[in-house]
């Protein structure tokens, strides 16, 4: 628009100055007028150009097209609430707790008598009727927790080869000291001091025994640890 309007302004004044030089050539008899001619036409054009000028600032160009921008609308916006928080329940006392009566167990020593028999010995475990042979001797020791109660030994023999056995004997063991009883065999029958006796043709057998008290309260086991080779006759 701007360079149109330009155009036109040089337009109109090349108009004006050809009218004048036109006027001009008619009437060049006359100097005064020419020369009020071409003021004229001088003042003409500068008032058209003042006037294109001020136009160019009175008339702005057109505003460029504006796309209309899309409208929004807005939308609430939504706000997570806060939970309410539980007021706290004041802790449940517990009732105390009771404590139950205590008692002391009372415990009533039961007496128990000690063993009577703690003990018995034998100072070998072979012995023989003839010395030659071997031992002829075998002495057995009892320990008593009470010595007066007196000990009884109870023996006989039992033939390996057949288990036959010959009678249970009696014996009294004597006092040793400290505590104990004993009592000694002898079968040494050819030396004529043997102190028990046994069937004819008896062969190699186990010398069993007993200890019982002379009450007849405790006893001990039947001990078979013992081998005696009788004489054959």
């Amino acid at each position: 628009m701007k360079k149109l309007f330009q155009f036109g302004t040089i337009i109109l004044i090349a108009g004006l100055i050809s009218s004048a030089c036109g006027l001009l050539g008619t009437s060049a008899s006359d100097p005064g007028l020419n020369q009020t001619m071409v003021a004229l036409a001088i003042q003409q054009t500068s008032l058209a150009m003042q006037q294109a000028d001020s136009g160019q600032g009175s008339a702005p160009d057109n505003p460029p097209d504006v796309q209309p921008q899309a409208t929004y609308t807005s939308y609430p916006t939504f706000t997570q609430p806060v939970p309410e928080q539980p007021t706290p329940e004041p802790p449940t006392q517990e009732p105390p707790q009771e404590s139950p009566p205590t008692s002391t167990a009372t415990v009533t020593p039961t007496s128990t008598l000690d063993i009577l028999f703690q003990s018995v010995s034998v100072d070998r475990t072979i012995f023989h009727c003839i010395s030659g042979d071997g031992p002829t001797s075998l002495t057995i020791t009892v320990k008593m927790s009470d010595v007066d109660r007196g000990a009884t030994l109870f023996w006989r023999l039992e033939q390996k080869s057949n288990n036959n056995t010959t009678d249970w004997e009696i014996v009294d063991m004597r006092r040793a000291g400290g505590g104990t009883r004993t009592y000694t065999f002898d079968a040494d029958v050819w030396a004529g001091t043997n102190n028990f006796f046994y069937p004819p043709l008896m062969g190699e057998s186990w010398f069993e025994y007993q200890i019982i008290s002379n009450d007849g309260l405790d006893r001990t086991e039947v001990f078979t640890n013992v081998t005696f080779f009788p004489c054959a006759q």
